[in-house]
């Protein structure tokens, strides 16, 4: 593998571009992460994530950017680099593997590889002809070529995946068990993004905390292996990451796992102290995501109880997480794709009702979750929607 610095100064980065333009700045910004100190760490890591991955979505200059913190890493690993203290190590570490997870993620597509060639196919006139528009801010950013551009990023990260894989593979054993699972959350995305087998055994056999327990469960289910028996484990938290799981999408016991674990939203909020990178922002989110995402309209009135419960709790800041999927359910739209119209029944009330009979939610502007309610057709307002409760 390359060394962090060969890929900083062998890449042409004039000829590539994120999401500002031209990634000529990249060999000065990216070498933030070559120095000490955390101020650096976190001017590198902020410029990764602005322009190189701008949003979560990948541009031209991800992949060679990607390899690069893949080196750092490798040269982290087998000691060609060293800061110079041992928590700015860790610290690294955790940025780095982080960062090489939401690359993977971000990248990750079904199309196969003859499909995605093809989406991409491009003469080497029209490369030239588009980047040249890119790199002059020409308006180019609808054009197909463009288009084609951007799937050639997706190849390029596929391809680029035995190598990220290579640099966070040593790390499933480390003797820090931060570092174990953000590693294993690494690798699986990694290996979902080029397709590749990978073996978490070593990790599995240092296991030390539910969060570890938890990770690799969740790895275990994005890599399609059968965790049906982590089903009936005595922990709800295991449980429950094996319900998300895509192949127990549809297995009722995956389901009831979930509504069980939404039977007490804040206690899965602190099951974790480093909680899994599968859950974006407090657990209670992703699980009533998911379980909404395996249901369907004539679930709501089964799933009345949960939407009561995740309803009592929302705030004007966590609606639209905590209530929107389930609200989405009861208030389907219309086979032609409008909102919904018409009088509410007795289960569609109950839900209006749950909503109306927290004080807490109308405390202050529900922005989003506003959007939502006027998408569902539905009074943006308490008292609209008190009316529509009282018919």
């Amino acid at each position: 593998m390359l060394t962090a610095p060969d890929i900083l100064r062998d890449t042409d980065w004039d000829r590539t571009f994120h999401a500002y333009g031209s990634a000529a700045d990249a060999p000065e910004k990216l070498a933030a992460l070559l120095q000490d100190g955390p101020d650096a760490l976190s001017k590198g890591m902020d410029y990764f994530h602005s322009a190189i991955l701008h949003q979560g979505s990948v541009c031209p200059a991800t992949p060679p950017a990607a390899l690069f913190v893949a080196a750092l890493l490798d040269d982290l690993v087998q000691g060609r680099w060293e800061p110079k203290g041992a928590d700015d190590a860790e610290e690294r570490r955790l940025a780095l593997l982080n960062t090489l997870r939401d690359v993977a993620e971000a990248a990750t597509v079904d199309e196969p590889d003859a499909e995605l060639a093809e989406l991409a196919r491009l003469s080497e006139a029209e490369r030239r002809e588009v980047l040249d528009a890119v790199l002059a801010d020409d308006e180019v950013w609808e054009e197909p070529a463009l288009e084609a551009l951007m799937w050639q990023v997706l190849i390029d990260l596929r391809a680029a995946a035995p190598t990220l894989l290579d640099a966070v593979r040593p790390l499933l054993t480390h003797t820090e068990p931060a570092t174990r699972q953000r590693a294993v959350e690494a690798v699986s995305a990694i290996a979902c993004l080029g397709r590749l087998e990978v073996d978490l055994s070593g990790a599995v056999g240092l296991v030390e905390s539910r969060d570890e327990k938890a990770a690799i469960v969740l790895a275990l289910g994005e890599q399609g292996h059968d965790v049906s028996e982590y089903l009936v484990h005595d922990d709800p938290a295991i449980r429950a990451c094996a319900a998300l799981a895509p192949s127990r999408k549809d297995d009722p016991a995956a389901t009831r796992a979930l509504v069980a674990a939404l039977a007490d939203p804040q206690e899965a909020d602190r099951w974790f102290t480093v909680s899994p990178a599968r859950f974006r922002g407090r657990v209670r989110f992703t699980l009533v995501h998911a379980l909404a995402d395996r249901s369907v309209p004539a679930d709501a009135e089964r799933l009345l109880p949960v939407f009561r419960t995740m309803a009592a709790l929302a705030t004007p800041l966590t609606a639209e997480a905590d209530c929107a999927p389930l609200l989405r359910l009861a208030f389907p739209r219309e086979e032609d794709g409008g909102a919904w119209t018409g009088t509410p029944s007795d289960v569609q009330r109950a839900y209006l009702a749950a909503l109306v009979g927290n004080d807490d939610l109308w405390t202050g502007t529900v922005a989003n979750f506003s959007v939502t309610l006027w998408w569902l057709g539905l009074p943006m307002g308490r008292e609209g929607l008190r009316a529509l409760v009282e018919g």
